[in-house]
Formats: C-alpha cells, sequence, structure tokens
C-alpha cells in the first residue's frame, strides 16, 4: 500500500517540471522605451519630485536609459505601458503623474514614491533584479503594471 503514495508523488513531480518548462521564459527580446539602453553601473534607486508640473511630462531622450511615464487618473494607468520591460543594468526612469495623492510602490526594489496630484514623480533605479515587480498603489489598493527586467 505504499506504492500509491510514492507514484502520486512522483507523478507530481513530473508535472511540475512539465508547467515549469512550458511556462518559463523563453528569451524573447523584451520592448524597451526609447531602445535598450547600455549597460548602467550599480547606482542606487533615487527619488525626485519636481515642482508643480501639472499633467503628464514629455518623455525624456537620455541616452542608455529606459524611461517610462506613468499618468494616473480615478486610480487607474490611463497612459503609459502597464508592462516595463528592460534588460539587467539598465538605468530605468519612470515618471509618474496622477490626479489623486497616494502611494506607489514598486514590489522587490521595495521603493516607495508619494504621488500628489498636479506634481510629477520621477523614480530612477538600476535594473539589478531579474524577474517581474509588481507596481502597486498603496492606498487605491490598485496594481498598476509590472517592472519585468530580463537578465543579459
Amino acid at each position: 500500500m505504499t506504492i500509491k503514495p510514492i507514484a502520486f508523488v512522483a507523478v507530481a513531480l513530473v508535472v511540475i517540471a512539465a508547467l515549469w518548462l512550458f511556462f518559463k521564459p523563453h528569451g524573447s527580446e523584451p520592448k524597451a522605451a526609447d531602445g535598450a539602453g547600455a549597460a548602467a553601473a550599480d547606482a542606487p534607486a533615487t527619488l525626485s519630485v519636481p515642482g508643480a508640473s501639472a499633467g503628464p511630462a514629455a518623455r525624456s531622450a537620455s541616452s542608455g536609459d529606459d524611461v517610462f511615464e506613468l499618468v494616473v487618473k480615478n486610480g487607474k494607468l490611463v497612459s503609459g505601458p502597464a508592462l516595463l520591460q528592460v534588460h539587467e543594468g539598465e538605468q530605468v526612469t519612470l515618471h509618474i503623474s496622477s490626479d489623486r495623492s497616494d502611494e506607489l510602490h514598486l514590489h522587490g526594489y521595495d521603493l516607495h514614491a508619494r504621488i500628489e496630484p498636479g506634481q510629477m514623480v520621477t523614480l530612477n533605479l538600476t535594473a539589478n533584479h531579474t524577474g517581474r515587480f509588481g507596481l502597486e498603489l498603496h492606498k487605491a489598493h490598485t496594481e498598476l503594471g509590472a517592472l519585468e527586467v530580463y537578465p543579459r
């Protein structure tokens, strides 16, 4: 009677391995805003809040940077990509503006940015952790999208 549990565990392991192979990333190249940037040094994330600039900001054309603009209205993403795709080591800049105050949290990197209405918040980071990381508005309890960092 001990053969049934052993067979069940073996079959479960085979199914899990097959599912992992089926769903893992297959090396597709991500699409990055403003092209793929050059590798950047391992720099800490920074947060800046320029003076009251209303509305969405123009996309910065910094060379080697992946720059994304996100506009939030009524707690939902209305402009900008929901999926931000970059490569490991690249500099990432997020420009976020909203019509409501809230706190943006980039999971995995554990970065927070306080968002005030009518102000653009800029979040800079080096994409040094690979994987998929959620962008969440804490007060609205809303997932805005995700940052996907692909290995080099």
